[in-house]
């Protein structure tokens, strides 16, 4: 009864994800917000129509490791390291000065010195889901804007790290933080030489055998191995699950086969990233929001006025025009 309950939840859930995409896009709106609006009309604070919103959120999930190996797909080494000063130093400076203006919000709303640094952490990330799935839409990924974004997404996805590494020391546990952070940058030099080294010797070899076998089942199949060892192998080192499948779309982007494990991921892609909108709408606590509007809007108006800002400012101080510029400004105002 339990795994028909769950059946129950997932074909509300995607019955909700169609009629609000649909009236979404009949109102000229992204069908993000026609995917989140549904997740709170049905969800536990909503009319509560979706009971194991906790096995949605899972399923959810693998819509954002399919979506960054999909993106990977799309992207070539040597196009990410052409951005890699914007995105890098920009991204760095982004994330410092972001968590700054956050320390400065949380101190002026009374907030503890610990919290006030939570706060910034917080406020210095975007939604790399969002974001991409924004860009995916408007089929903005190739652009100037958008290739800038996205290194700046995954300099932030790696950030998280050091975040994790130091959020214990807010709560007065500051013993071993250095060996922390050293430990937790060893892992990623590490997860990238290993996935450099089965880049080059082992993923064109696996793919071939798989598609020297002429079935489609097959060669998906493997692919979904690939993307889903390369991110379970991030996050059991402490990194970003997303990274780890971002990494594996990239090289296997460097091979033959890139085109046709696009090709095959898309349907998978697209479905679970609805499913992962609409379980940030089952999340969203109604009540709360209206007991409380006045300092979350508030908070808001101010995120999103720091965020543009900041954004802007290091694009333009890399030489990129107006038009890029407002791009990157805006894609990044969200947390």
């Amino acid at each position: 009864m339990e795994g028909l309950n769950i059946g129950l939840d997932l074909l509300i859930v995607l019955v909700v994800a169609i009629a609000g995409g649909m009236l979404a896009r009949l109102l000229r709106l992204p069908v993000i917000l026609g995917y989140l609006v549904g997740g709170i009309i049905v969800g536990p604070f909503g009319f509560g129509l979706v009971q194991e919103a906790g096995v949605i959120d899972s399923l959810a999930n693998i819509g954002v490791v399919l979506l960054m190996f999909a993106i990977g797909l799309e992207f070539s080494i040597k196009e990410l390291l052409q951005m890699g000063k914007v995105s890098i130093l920009g991204g760095i400076i982004q994330i410092v000065v972001t968590a700054g203006a956050g320390y400065a919000l949380g101190q002026w709303l009374g907030l503890s010195i610990a919290a006030s640094i939570f706060l910034g952490f917080i406020i210095s990330l975007s939604s790399t889901m969002i974001v991409l799935k924004l860009l995916t839409d408007r089929g903005e990924i190739d652009t100037t804007h958008g290739r800038i974004m996205l290194g700046i997404l995954l300099v932030q996805d790696i950030s998280v790290v050091p975040m994790i590494v130091l959020v214990p020391a807010l709560s007065g546990d500051a013993s071993g933080i250095w060996m922390a952070l050293g430990i937790a940058l060893a892992k990623a030099v590490g997860f990238i030489g290993i996935m450099l080294a089965v880049g080059y010797w082992l993923m064109p070899w696996l793919l071939k055998k798989a598609a020297a076998q002429h079935t489609r089942e097959i060669f998906l199949l493997t692919v979904i191995v690939v993307v889903f060892a390369a991110a379970y192998g991030t996050s059991q080192l402490g990194l970003s699950a997303a990274f780890g499948a971002f990494t594996a779309g990239l090289l296997i982007s460097q091979s033959g086969f890139a085109r046709q494990a696009f090709a095959d991921i898309l349907p998978l892609r697209d479905t679970f990233a609805a499913l992962f909108f609409v379980s940030l709408g089952l999340l969203v606590n109604r009540e709360y929001v209206l007991h409380n509007y006045d300092i979350i809007f508030g908070l808001v108006l101010v995120i999103i006025a720091v965020k543009f800002f900041i954004g802007s400012a290091i694009t333009r101080v890399f030489g990129y025009g107006h038009k890029t510029v407002l791009m990157v400004g805006t894609g990044l105002i969200n947390i």
